[in-house]
């Protein structure tokens, strides 16, 4: 029942799934320029040594492209992704989302009335939004389902060891069945 209720129930993700990239936007609002938020960033071991594919928006499009897949049947191969990267011009629109109160986000979409596209976009969160409320690198996904109320997954930080962990426990449940570990 879980994916055929999400199918006729939910109607939009929107999310914002690179710990990378929400932790360097927020160190853009806080005033640093791009390259010093990545090499922080990458000092931490948030970030990889090559954030590229985060800061253009394709690691979130990947991941978004599979919960729509999930959630709605999309082929993800088919999937077209429209993406806006995370370039030196974010730094001004992080600070000025912070003057107004908000914070700059990376977010990536679906909508099922819309199928087979999915969007990144850096969109200005307003407190009370959930992808508002995200920390440095904590990531979130807000699936839109209009007659239940929205469904809000929170949580996870981007780190080596936090992925690491997340493979390991990813690889038991899908193997636990078959092995008989569990």
């Amino acid at each position: 029942m879980g994916s055929e209720m999400c199918i006729r129930v939910c109607e939009s993700i929107r999310a914002c799934p690179n710990g990378t990239v929400t932790f360097v936007l927020d160190r853009l609002a806080e005033g640093d320029s791009l390259p010093a938020a990545i090499r922080e960033a990458q000092r931490r071991g948030i970030a990889e040594a090559d954030p590229s594919s985060d800061l253009s928006g394709a690691d979130a499009a990947t991941k978004v492209r599979l919960l729509a897949a999930l959630t709605w049947g999309w082929d993800p191969a088919s999937v077209e992704v429209r993406a806006q990267a995370v370039g030196a011009d974010a730094a001004g629109a992080a600070l000025g989302a912070r003057s107004r109160g908000r914070r700059l986000r990376a977010v990536a979409s679906a909508h099922a009335d819309r199928p087979l596209l999915v969007h990144v976009r850096l969109e200005e969160a307003e407190p009370g939004d959930p992808l508002h409320a995200l920390a440095g690198p904590e990531k979130a996904v807000v699936f839109g389902c209009p007659d239940a109320g929205d469904v809000i997954v929170s949580g996870g930080r981007s780190s080596p060891l936090g992925a690491a962990l997340a493979l390991v426990k990813d690889t038991i449940e899908v193997t636990a069945p078959r092995s008989g570990f569990f």
